[in-house]
């Protein structure tokens, strides 16, 4: 039999043999990262991505940022991700993200809107030059321009978003409905003295109407946008509010809202028409001889409130938008209002379709998408910033020369035993 000794000596060799045998293991199959590439700056991260690519899947691939990287570099960090290559970021990013869409104008102006933290300063511009600087008040900021040309940009800190800018919006036709008066007459010129392209039907005897232009079907792929001056269209109610909850737009304008038939679609009840006295001698202004009060229902939003009433109001019913406007004489404006009131009354009435008119706008590529809001694609596709964790490096590290400290304690342990039974 083996004396204690030799039985010692045995198991002191067998645990540094399968020491060995662990250690030996642990190194051919992938486990704890064991090396680290550290880049800082959005340069250095793209510049180190080929390398980056080529390291295997235990090397933990980290970067610094001091400003939002690349569409690109997001793309290939996604890709390393995706892969199972520990990839993180960490750095104090702004979060900011910008729009730019087409305007329902016949004029082609853009809407860009942007997107950042509250107070922080944005400065917008195209490949032409800055077009504003913003200061965002409630997390978001808008400007309108007559034209943008090439990449329409935001830049706020350390973040520069990027979008395309849009192609001017393909406006089709607005119908006009109501019976035939002033204000008919001046709704209509006024929008197409703006640009629009303008189809009209008004009542001037029971069964008898005019037309101007052929009357085109009640659907977004032929129309915008309808304007209902009366309740004389309330025939059509039917089509038009098919048209709304597809995506079409409507005005309501005057008494039109107090029609029975567009009560699934109105953004509340009309009240009295209001008779306020009107000097011979006054300038005639919008709402100077009076309105329809409206009461909004509970998903409206006020867009106009007097001292007597709301003015107009606004709502959206399914995928199409309404306005509901109390003002039925906004033609005594036009003809009897001081200078400029021309101008004023035609703008007022193409913003006031535009607000509501159908607009395709094609979705964006995701590339796009990415470059439109930097930080947020940045987190959706690797992940949210990380600061670089070197505990665990360092156990596996640890770990690892304190396996080989016993395995050399116990060789030598095994060593010396012999030694003193003078053996070798």
């Amino acid at each position: 039999m083996r004396s204690p000794r030799s039985r010692f000596e045995l198991a002191c060799r067998v645990g540094a043999f399968a020491l060995i045998g662990w250690l030996l293991g642990a190194s051919l199959a992938p486990g704890t990262a064991v090396r680290i590439e550290r880049v800082s700056g959005a340069r250095a991260l793209a510049a180190a991505l080929p390398a980056w690519t080529r390291e295997p899947q235990n090397v933990i691939l980290h970067a610094d940022l001091d400003s939002a990287p690349a569409t690109w570099v997001i793309d290939w960090m996604s890709a390393l991700h995706r892969s199972r290559h520990p990839v993180t970021w960490n750095g104090a990013l702004a979060p900011l993200a910008i729009s730019a869409a087409p305007e329902a104008d016949p004029r082609g102006a853009v809407r860009i809107v942007v997107a950042a933290p509250d107070r922080a300063r944005v400065t917008v511009s195209d490949d032409a030059g800055v077009l504003d600087t913003l200061t965002v008040a409630t997390l978001g900021g808008s400007l309108s321009t007559p034209l943008a040309v090439g990449t329409v940009r935001a830049v706020s800190g350390n973040v520069d978003a990027s979008t395309i800018a849009p192609a001017p919006a393909a406006l089709r036709p607005v119908l006009v409905l109501g019976q035939a008066g002033w204000e008919g007459k001046f709704v209509a010129t006024a929008l197409a003295e703006r640009g629009w392209q303008v189809r009209a039907r008004f009542d001037v005897a029971p069964s008898v109407d005019v037309a101007r232009g052929a009357e085109p079907a009640v659907d977004t792929a032929t129309l915008s946008a309808v304007v209902v001056l009366d309740t004389s269209a309330a025939a059509l109610a039917p089509q038009i509010v098919r048209f709304v909850k597809s995506g079409g737009g409507v005005v309501l304008a005057g008494g039109a809202a107090a029609a029975g038939a567009f009560a699934a679609i109105a953004p509340g009840l009309l009240g009295a028409r209001l008779h306020p006295p009107v000097p011979a001698s006054a300038t005639m202004a919008l709402g100077a001889t009076g309105f329809y009060p409206i009461e909004p229902d509970a998903d409206a939003v006020v867009l106009e409130r007097r001292p007597n009433g709301v003015a107009m109001a606004a709502r959206r019913v399914e995928a199409g938008r309404v306005v509901a406007s109390g003002y039925d004489d906004s033609w005594r404006w036009r003809m009897s209002g001081g200078p400029g009131a021309v101008d004023a009354h035609r703008e007022w009435w193409s913003r006031l379709v535009g607000a509501v008119a159908y607009v395709p706008v094609a979705a964006p590529a995701t590339s796009r998408a990415l470059a439109a809001a930097p930080l947020a694609g940045l987190v959706q596709e690797a992940g949210g910033p990380r600061r670089l964790d070197l505990s665990a490096v360092r156990l596996g590290t640890d770990h690892r020369m304190l396996i080989l400290s016993i395995i050399m304690l116990l060789l030598i342990l095994e060593w010396s035993s012999r030694r003193l039974r003078g053996l070798r």
